[in-house]
């Protein structure tokens, strides 16, 4: 995880200096073809790890995803905010050109421009420090909440009779019957997994 997320990281740190840069004009299709690539791949990348860390729980995996969460949060509050791109963002918006484009490119750059003002882009100083904080705040708590209920649901487990598994299908009841047995215990164990 970490070294592919050192790679997208760098490449999206790359894309977001070059469409910052006066080699990227501020224009709807030029920005979208350098940034959005890289910062797609990272995003995609990001939730594969995420929803890996979700139904693959392992001490690895969730190292791997709390060491790296904060590095894509703070890039992701950095893109929101950063405001060259806020500045070319809001020149292809109000460009002639934004007339020009295709319906679901227009709410795509209305989405964008939503974004950037919710990221921060306008907050100035001490204002887009704190609202800096509070993200990375969020992202830690989210991902502690889920480590707790990741924890929860691995650690219940509910045991019952046979009799009151009535009318559940017969290969759930063994595997139940099999897990209790390998616990020990007398009856079926059924867990949330």
């Amino acid at each position: 995880v970490t070294p592919a997320l050192d790679v997208l990281l760098h490449d999206a740190q790359a894309a977001l200096e070059r469409a910052t840069s006066d080699a990227v004009a501020a224009d709807y299709d030029a920005m979208s073809a350098v940034l959005d690539v890289a910062t797609e791949r990272l995003a995609f990348a990001w939730r594969a790890v995420g929803h890996l860390n979700a139904v693959a729980d392992t001490p690895e995996l969730r190292a791997a995803f709390t060491d790296n969460l904060a590095r894509v949060t703070e890039f992701h509050t950095r893109l929101g905010a950063d405001e060259r791109l806020y500045r070319k963002f809001k020149a292809i918006h109000a460009g002639a050109a934004a007339a020009g484009l295709s319906p679901a490119r227009r709410q795509a750059l209305a989405n964008a421009m939503r974004d950037f003002v919710l990221g921060g882009a306008e907050l100035q100083g001490a204002a887009r420090e704190r609202h800096a904080q509070i993200l990375a705040r969020l992202a830690d708590q989210s991902q502690q909440f889920s480590q707790h209920v990741l924890d929860a649901t691995d650690g219940f487990a509910c045991f019952a009779s046979e009799a009151e598994l009535a009318g559940v299908p017969a290969d759930v009841v063994e595997a139940a019957r099999a897990a209790a047995q390998a616990d020990g215990r007398e009856g079926c164990k059924l867990t949330l997994q």
